[in-house]
């Protein structure tokens, strides 16, 4: 199908990771939407005017000091234009073993995206700086490992100061959210699970992240719905019947409601962006 020659940026096995300059990025390298097998971690020193890149297929502006990070399988899009800044190409069992060295970690709470406060600039700047030069100078992997183990820190510390306050069971329930919401997309199990009413449970995440739980299954169940149609691999019946509808039709009425378009008229968007 057409949309199988969206690429997909693969990292070297042997690689921990990579890192290089946005500004000596090959352009051919970000034509059209793509994917990676590995983290990718953005950092965006400066941007132009009105500058956006699209992952999962929701837009973004950029600014500069700003970070993403792209997970294993998200689809993302960005035109080159007059970004600079550092990619990082991280290896995803390396990456994840970083993380679990840093108190109360969990995948999911590591920031999609991060504005640095301009007192952190400086030293993060500083850090990336050391890493790059470390990684095209003599590649010593003591000194990137510890590097990266140095930004990847500081980075989860920042973030998690600005989230003190949030309830230790919200992460828990956007977790399990992300593990079990094909099969359990009723509110009581996840109330279960993490010992709560449906109500105080509901009032924890809209606090947190702005929606209730069902909302939040929803939002899972279409953003892999629109992974699948990516993909191209699979028809429209395979993908309703592999997310749990059991009818077709159930699956487009849904596919709609949360997304104003059909699946058919998304994988037309797709294809649209990639002509």
């Amino acid at each position: 199908m057409f949309l199988d020659n969206i690429p997909v940026h693969n990292l070297d096995e042997t690689d921990f990771f990579v890192v290089e300059r946005i500004e000596n990025c090959a352009p051919l390298n970000f034509q059209g939407s793509h994917r990676h097998n590995f983290y990718e971690l953005q950092f965006f020193t400066e941007t132009g005017t009105n500058e956006s890149h699209s992952i999962d297929f929701v837009e973004y502006p950029l600014q500069a000091n700003q970070l993403y990070l792209l997970r294993p399988g998200q689809v993302h899009t960005l035109k080159l234009k007059d970004q600079k800044g550092f990619l990082f190409a991280i290896n995803p069992d390396y990456f994840e073993r970083l993380c679990l060295h840093i108190e109360r970690y969990a995948d999911h709470t590591f920031p999609n995206m991060l504005l640095l406060p301009e007192k952190e600039i400086f030293a993060v700047r500083q850090i990336v700086h050391l890493i790059y030069c470390e990684h095209e100078g003599l590649h010593r992997k003591s000194l990137l490992n510890s590097y990266m183990h140095a930004l990847i820190t500081h980075l989860l510390l920042l973030y998690t100061d600005t989230r003190i306050n949030q309830d230790i069971r919200v992460g828990k329930v956007l977790s399990l959210i992300d593990k079990h919401y094909i099969n359990e997309r009723t509110t009581d199990f996840y109330a279960r699970e993490v010992n709560l009413s449906n109500k105080r449970m509901n009032e924890l995440t809209k606090k947190a992240v702005g929606h209730t739980v069902k909302q939040l299954i929803d939002q899972r169940l279409l953003l892999e719905a629109k992974r699948m149609i990516s993909s191209g691999a699979s028809s429209f019946k395979e993908i309703a019947f592999s997310l749990g509808f059991s009818e077709a039709s159930y699956f487009t009425r849904f596919f709609k409601e949360q997304s104003g378009c059909t699946p058919e008229q998304f994988r037309s968007l797709l294809k649209k962006d990639l002509s």
